[in-house]
């Protein structure tokens, strides 16, 4: 019992990191909606797939480093740090996924206006 007290530093850390790794698969799945254009279907499975793999990623780490022990503050530590890094790092990764979007699609625009002036001008 007092090797599992020792570690509970070690834990705080891993539970943080999960925390952290739930927030970004949670942004990453808002991103892929977001290029699937909110399709209702497309919704719920990006969303049954981002809770399946955030409980996945708790339930590994839970199970492998806390012992199987699920104990009230591992559980708290996640759910506040994933709510903290949706609130603060998920809106600055949204702004940075609308920006590289944006670039990309100007991009394309460009390349295609391009190819058509080349047309035109052979034709």
């Amino acid at each position: 019992m007092l090797y599992e007290t020792l570690n509970q530093p070690a834990l705080l850390l891993l539970f943080i990191g999960t925390g952290i790794a739930g927030g970004i698969v949670f942004d990453v799945g808002n991103y892929v909606k977001f290029l699937l254009s909110y399709k209702n279907i497309s919704n719920i499975i990006i969303d049954f797939l981002e809770t399946s793999l955030c409980l996945f990623m708790l339930f590994f780490v839970n199970l492998k480093y806390n012992y199987g022990q699920l104990r009230l503050f591992p559980l708290l530590i996640f759910l506040i740090v994933f709510s903290l890094e949706r609130i603060t790092i998920g809106k600055m990764l949204a702004k940075f996924y609308t920006t590289c979007y944006n670039l990309i699609r100007k991009a394309i625009k460009r390349l295609h206006r391009g190819k058509n002036n080349e047309n035109n001008k052979n034709g």
